[in-house]
């Protein structure tokens, strides 16, 4: 009704002095004689002219206002940076989802907000099925290549081949790394794979935070 809500009751229990308005506001609210209720004589029924008041009351109102959004805090938009980073192109492996990378720069794709400004940020294409659900094969992947990595955070990992071999890349979740091994995770692995990998810490050449990832 517009009013405070210990109006109401204050003037139910004649706390504040009952007037004409509060009358014909409370006789519209609940279909009364505003009359009846100041009063308390005659009926109780709204007359003829007590309904043509009540509509002409609503009429004055005006165009009813928007509620107040129910959201705690409202929505921001952020930009992303105009900047892009190097999508890296690389050759397909084998098994754990394992791919090289090339050292080729096959495409330019935008720079989300984590990495504006990050030098040496970059993005790859996720290769085969072994993280699913998380990432799906074709997905691109942005990496941070100086974020502290912690465990359950998502990395590319590229391990040191034998005999001069370019290093093999692997996207999985970060478990662990010690002076003697690093422990990675995969979701998908294929029959005959573990879950879990192992990779001795001499052969570990980088392990890149993945910090944004898009299907585009």
């Amino acid at each position: 009704m517009g009013l405070k809500p210990s109006t109401y009751p204050a003037h139910e229990n004649g706390q504040n002095q009952f007037e004409e308005d509060a009358a014909k506001l409370y006789g519209k609210t609940f279909g009364a004689s505003w009359v009846w209720l100041l009063v308390g004589t005659g009926s109780w029924e709204p007359s003829p002219e007590d309904l043509a008041l009540y509509s002409s009351m609503e009429s004055a109102k005006g165009p009813a206002k928007k509620p107040p959004s129910n959201a705690s805090f409202p929505p921001r938009f952020q930009k992303f940076p105009d900047g892009t980073v190097p999508l890296m192109g690389q050759t397909v492996g084998g098994p754990n989802g394992k791919f090289v990378l090339n050292g080729q720069e096959v495409a330019r794709v935008f720079c989300p907000p984590d990495l504006a400004g990050i030098e040496g940020a970059y993005a790859v294409q996720v290769y085969g099925t072994s993280m699913e659900p998380k990432f799906e094969a074709g997905e691109t992947v942005w990496l941070h290549p100086y974020a502290p990595v912690r465990s359950g955070d998502y990395v590319v990992a590229q391990i040191l081949g034998d005999d001069g071999e370019p290093p093999e890349s692997y996207i999985k979740q970060f478990v662990s790394q010690s002076s003697k091994v690093l422990r990675l995770k995969q979701f998908n692995p294929e029959e005959g794979e573990s879950a879990d990998m192992e990779f001795d810490a001499d052969k570990v050449f980088s392990v890149h935070k993945i910090v944004f990832h898009a299907l585009v």
